[in-house]
C-alpha cells in the first residue's frame, strides 16, 4: 500500500512530464494498433496489388516499431533522469535495492497498463476512421473491416508490453549497479570537457555533409539512383549528428570570442549554459533535425507520387487504350476489337495507328547517344531510352509541319531537353527541341520513359513496332475496366502489349494510395516522437537551469533581462533543427525527382508547390511546439 501512495505521490507531483508521456505513448500504442488491424484485412489482400499494399504495410508497421522502440527507450532514460533524486532519497531513508526494484516494476505497470488501455482504445476508435480513408485513396468500394480486430489487440499489447519488460529490466539493473549517493547527484553531473576530438568530428560531419550532398546533386536517373540516395541519407544521418554534437561546440567557442557578443547579459548566459551540456543536446538537436527531415521526405515522396497520377498514367498511354505489336494488327484482330467494344456497348473514336522503332536503350555521353539495344541489354550505366518516329508519322500524328532533311531532326524529351548537334546511331542530326508531344508514351513500362526523336526516314537495320491508339466512351469505372480486361483477353496480348489508362490508375491508385497512407501513419509517429523529444528536452534544460537562473537574479539580474535570456537560449537551439530539415530537403529534391523521373513524373513545378506546402505546414507546427515548450520552460526557470 506504501508503494501505491508513493507512486501516485510521484505522478501527482511529475504531472508535467507524466502526462505529455503518456498522451504520446498512447497515440504511438494506436497507431502500432491501427497497422496490425489494416494489415490484417482479408479484403486488402484481395485486391490485384494486394501483395504490393501488403507489402507496404509491413515495412511501415516494421519501420513504427523501430520508431516505438527508440521513442520508449528515449523517454524512459529522461523518467530515469528525473526521478534519480528521488530514488536516491528514498535509498537515503532506509529503502532496501529490493524496495526499490518493486517501486519501480510497479510503475513500469501502472504505465503500461494506462498507455494500453487509452492507446487500444484511441485505436478502436481511430482505426475505422483510417480505414475509411485508406478506401478513400484506393478508390476501391468493396473493402470492409470489423470495428474490433482481437488478433490486432493481442499483436499490440504483446509488443507493448515487451518493450517495457525491456525498460523495466534496464532500470533494473540501473539500481543494483548504482549506489545512492550517485542517484542523488546524477542531475548536477558535470559533463565531459570538450577537446581536439570534438574539431575532428566537427570537420568530419561537414565533410560528410558534403559528400551527401554532392551525390544527391549529380545522381542521375539509372537503376542505381535509389542505392546513391540511401547512401546520400547514411552519410546524412551520421554527419548530421556529429555536426550539431562537435560542430555545435565549436561554433559556442567562436562566439564566445566575440567579446561584443558574448558579454552581453542574455547572451552570456545561454552560450555558457549551452557549451556545458552540448554534447546532449547536440544529440537531442540533431534527432529532431533528422525526425522533421523524414517528415519531409516521406510526405513530400508520397503526396507527389499520388498527385501525378494522371501524369504518370499519360505517359504509358496517352489515349484511353494503346496497343503495340510487331506488325500492324490484322483484320482478325481489328475485329475482335469491334466485336468486343460492341458487347460492352462502348463507342471508339480516334483510332490511330502507326510505326515508329522500339525503344533503344542506352545513355547520353555529352550530345551523343550510346544504345545499348533492348531493355534485356540494359545495365548500371543506363539511364535513357529513345524511340524514333519519321517525319511523315509526326505530322499525322499532331498536324505540324516537319520539313527536315536527313541531317535534321525534332526531339521531344521529358527528362531533360535537349538540342544542338546529337549524334544517334552513328548518324549527325541538328536537333531541335519540341515540348509536347501528345503521342509520346512508355511502351515497354520501364522506368525509362523514352524521348521521341522525329527523323525525315527511320534508320535501316533498327526494329520497329506497329502503335494502335483509340479513345472509347463508356460510363463507369467497373465497366471501363471490364472493357480493358475483356479486349487484352481477346486479344490474346500480355500486359506491357495492351495498356488501359482506367486499369493503370486503378493499379497505380492501389499502389500510390497505400504509400500515401503508410507515410501519413509514419510521419505521424515521427511528429509525435519530435514534440516529445522537443518538449522533455526543454523541460531538462529548465530543470537544469533553474538553480542558476535564481543565482542570477540573487546577484542582480532583473526579471525583464532574464525573460530575454530564456528567448535567446531557446530560440539558438530551437531554430537549428528546422533549419537544417529543410536544408536536407533542398538537397534531397533532385535526387528525389531522378527517381521521380523513373516513375515517369515530370512535373517539376508540382513537386515545388508540393514541397513548399508541406515545409510551410511543418514550419507552423513547429513554431507551435517552440511557443508552448518555451512557456513551460520559463514556468519551469521561474518556478511557477
Amino acid at each position: 500500500m506504501l508503494f501505491i501512495q508513493l507512486l501516485n505521490s510521484s505522478f501527482k507531483r511529475n504531472l508535467r512530464v507524466y502526462g505529455p508521456y503518456l498522451l504520446a505513448t498512447s497515440m504511438i500504442v494506436a497507431i502500432n494498433y491501427i497497422f496490425a488491424a489494416i494489415s490484417a484485412n482479408q479484403s486488402l489482400k484481395s485486391l490485384g496489388t494486394g501483395a504490393v499494399t501488403g507489402s507496404l504495410l509491413k515495412l511501415g508497421s516494421t519501420f513504427i516499431i523501430l520508431v516505438t522502440a527508440a521513442f520508449l527507450l528515449y523517454v524512459n532514460r529522461f523518467l530515469w533522469q528525473q526521478r534519480s533524486q528521488e530514488i536516491g532519497l528514498y535509498s537515503m531513508l532506509g529503502m532496501t535495492s529490493k524496495n526499490l526494484s518493486l517501486l519501480t516494476v510497479l510503475e513500469k505497470c501502472y504505465l503500461l497498463v494506462i498507455s494500453l488501455v487509452a492507446g487500444l482504445v484511441t485505436g478502436v476508435i481511430f482505426e475505422k476512421l483510417a480505414f475509411l480513408g485508406l478506401n478513400r485513396l484506393l478508390e476501391i468500394g468493396k473493402l470492409h473491416q470489423p470495428w474490433v480486430v482481437p488478433g490486432a489487440l493481442v499483436k499490440t499489447a504483446g509488443l507493448i508490453a515487451c518493450f517495457f519488460v525491456i525498460l523495466m529490466v534496464i532500470d533494473l539493473i540501473k539500481i543494483h549497479l548504482m549506489k545512492p549517493t550517485s542517484l542523488w547527484h546524477t542531475s548536477t553531473m558535470v559533463p565531459k570537457h570538450h577537446g581536439a576530438m570534438f574539431s575532428l568530428a566537427g570537420g568530419l560531419g561537414i565533410a560528410m555533409l558534403a559528400g551527401a550532398y554532392y551525390i544527391t546533386l549529380t545522381t542521375k536517373p539509372k537503376i542505381t539512383a535509389l542505392n546513391y540516395f540511401m547512401l546520400a541519407v547514411i552519410l546524412v544521418i551520421i554527419g548530421t549528428y556529429l555536426l550539431f554534437i562537435a560542430g555545435s561546440v565549436l561554433f559556442l567557442n567562436w562566439l564566445r570570442h566575440r567579446s561584443g557578443f558574448y558579454y552581453q547579459p542574455r547572451h552570456f548566459i545561454a552560450i555558457s549554459g549551452m557549451r556545458q551540456r552540448m554534447e546532449q543536446n547536440g544529440a537531442a538537436l540533431a534527432t529532431i533535425c533528422l525526425l522533421c527531415t523524414a517528415v519531409l521526405v516521406i510526405l513530400f515522396t508520397a503526396l507527389t507520387l499520388y498527385t501525378g497520377i494522371r501524369n504518370t498514367v499519360r505517359s504509358y498511354t496517352p489515349t484511353d487504350m494503346t496497343i503495340v505489336t510487331n506488325q500492324p494488327l490484322s483484320s482478325a484482330q481489328r475485329q475482335v476489337i469491334k466485336h468486343t467494344v460492341a458487347d460492352h456497348h462502348a463507342k471508339l473514336s480516334q483510332l490511330t495507328a502507326y510505326q515508329a522503332t522500339t525503344a533503344q536503350f542506352g545513355y547520353w555521353e555529352g550530345q551523343r547517344f550510346v544504345n545499348q539495344g533492348s531493355l534485356s541489354k540494359m545495365n548500371t550505366d543506363t539511364s535513357s531510352a529513345l524511340i524514333l518516329v519519321n517525319a511523315n508519322t509526326y505530322q499525322r500524328l499532331t498536324g505540324s509541319h516537319a520539313n527536315l532533311t536527313a541531317k535534321q531532326a525534332l526531339l521531344y524529351s521529358p527528362a531533360k531537353p535537349r538540342s544542338g548537334k546529337l549524334t544517334v546511331n552513328g548518324q549527325a542530326y541538328q536537333t531541335k527541341a519540341i515540348h509536347r508531344f501528345n503521342f509520346a508514351f512508355n511502351p515497354d513500362h520501364s522506368i525509362y520513359t523514352p524521348a521521341f526523336m522525329v527523323v525525315k526516314q527511320l534508320p535501316q537495320g533498327l526494329p520497329t513496332m506497329s502503335v494502335t491508339t483509340f479513345n472509347y466512351q463508356l460510363a463507369g469505372n467497373k465497366k471501363r475496366l471490364a472493357f480493358e480486361a475483356a479486349l487484352q483477353q481477346n486479344l490474346g496480348l500480355p500486359n506491357p502489349q495492351v495498356t488501359g489508362q482506367t486499369t493503370i490508375t486503378a493499379l497505380l491508385k492501389q499502389m500510390y494510395g497505400g504509400l500515401v497512407f503508410v507515410g501519413i501513419l509514419i510521419s505521424l509517429a515521427l511528429g509525435i516522437t519530435t514534440t516529445i523529444v522537443i518538449y522533455f528536452k526543454q523541460i531538462s534544460e529548465g530543470y537544469a537551469d533553474q538553480q542558476r537562473f535564481t543565482t542570477m537574479q540573487q546577484v542582480g539580474l532583473s526579471e525583464r533581462e532574464t525573460t530575454k535570456s530564456i528567448h535567446s537560449q531557446v530560440l539558438m537551439v530551437f531554430m537549428l533543427p528546422i533549419v537544417g530539415a529543410i536544408v536536407n530537403l533542398l538537397f534531397a529534391l533532385p535526387a528525389i525527382r531522378q527517381i521521380m523521373i523513373q516513375l515517369s513524373f515530370y512535373n517539376q513545378k508540382a513537386m515545388v508547390i508540393i514541397a513548399g506546402t508541406i515545409t510551410l505546414a511543418l514550419l507552423a507546427l513547429y513554431l507551435v511546439i517552440y511557443g508552448l515548450t518555451t512557456r513551460i520552460y520559463h514556468q519551469i526557470v521561474e518556478k511557477r
